[in-house]
């Protein structure tokens, strides 16, 4: 990691030379940190240990234990994604809400308008509202966002003489809620739409490891050569902002994701995170560098999750088969955790949650 990109970075990088004396930090003594040796056995009985200078730098702020993550964070997005343009950065946030929060709050001034999907994930859509954005919904199918939806409403606005949307935010695979993946020749028919108009692209890719392809039981799982294209990996121009979390891919109490980004953009949000969160836990930074870094368990791991998912998957789908015929339609997810019903007509949505939650099922209702 380079020199940090905030006002106390001079400090701190003083403060992790070995021997330093530094009078200004507010930190309690390496001396006085409860846990000495940290071990942890994983669900495959493999072990990952700490020793004790990394147990100590998990006890301490994150600059000093971000190092390994961060390092294979920059290796694993160039391997998944191969961004083509050279000066792109990672910031790791303190989950992937903290993530949407401080690149909303870098990108839009109240009163800009937005474009999102028609149906879109109830926290951001919250977010994007509190930041006095104008939402534009955009219309759908079940292979994802229509690239002629982004364009009509774009020539919409400049007919009626109304400024262009600030950005696109959208959730291509494993859509919430609607579960579709956007079909991969629409990234860059999305993307040549968003250079025309000038549009920044918030790619949310929370499910992007989770495609488990229901729809082809046939096919083999994705793995992780195997999930498909991006924007961040058609990005020449430094107009995509990538969010990705471990919350999916791994479990939510980490309570770490990542954003990647134009180098300049990344030091804007590295340093919205050192005046509120401080990047998250150390600890869990920690543990994940050293679980990643093991040969191979990734891979075993993101295959794990993609079958497990597809099982459900299909289970769900054959439950809604047998009981739910004549009452409801549905497209067959590609990815990610939801299924997404439409109700007949003639079937009010009230009585059935009702009836639904006094069976103890709890289901969000679509607007």
């Amino acid at each position: 990691v380079g020199p940090s990109r905030f006002s106390a970075g001079p400090l701190q990088e003083v403060m992790k030379q070995e021997g330093a004396h530094v009078m200004a930090q507010g930190v309690p003594p390496v001396t006085a940190l409860p846990i000495a040796s940290l071990s942890a056995t994983l669900a495959d009985g493999s072990t990952v240990e700490l020793d004790a200078v990394e147990t100590r730098n998990a006890q301490r702020y994150a600059p000093f234990a971000w190092a390994p993550l961060r390092s294979w964070l920059l290796d694993h997005v160039r391997e998944q994604h191969s961004p083509p343009s050279e000066h792109w950065d990672v910031s790791i946030t303190a989950g992937s809400m903290l993530g949407i929060d401080a690149v909303l709050r870098l990108l839009l001034d109240p009163g800009d308008a937005v474009l999102c999907e028609e149906f879109t994930f109830l926290a951001s859509k919250d977010n994007l509202l509190a930041a006095g954005a104008t939402l534009l919904p955009l219309a759908m199918d079940e292979d994802g966002l229509l690239p002629s939806a982004v364009e009509e409403e774009c020539e919409a606005r400049l007919a009626a003489g109304l400024p262009l949307p600030k950005l696109l935010y959208t959730i291509p695979v494993g859509q919430n809620p609607t579960g579709s993946r956007l079909r991969p020749d629409r990234y860059a028919a999305i993307y040549s739409a968003a250079r025309r108009y000038g549009l920044v692209i918030v790619e949310d890719d929370a499910y992007y490891y989770m495609q488990h392809r229901a729809a082809r039981p046939d096919m083999p799982l994705p793995g992780l050569s195997g999930l498909g294209p991006s924007f961040l990996s058609l990005d020449e121009d430094g107009r995509v902002v990538r969010l990705d979390t471990f919350s999916k891919l791994l479990a939510p109490g980490f309570r770490l994701a990542w954003v990647t980004a134009p180098s300049p953009f990344v030091a804007k949000v590295d340093g919205l995170q050192y005046m509120s969160s401080q990047w998250g836990s150390t600890l869990s930074m920690l543990l994940l560098a050293k679980m990643l870094a093991a040969p191979g368990w990734l891979l075993g791991h993101v295959t794990a999750l993609q079958a497990a998912m597809r099982t459900r998957c299909l289970a769900l789908l054959a439950a809604a088969e047998e009981h739910l015929g004549g009452v409801a339609t549905w497209s067959v997810p590609q990815a990610g955790m939801f299924l997404w019903l439409t109700l007949a007509a003639d079937y009010e949505p009230g009585p059935l949650l009702e009836a639904m939650r006094r069976h103890g099922v709890a289901v969000v209702p679509g607007e």
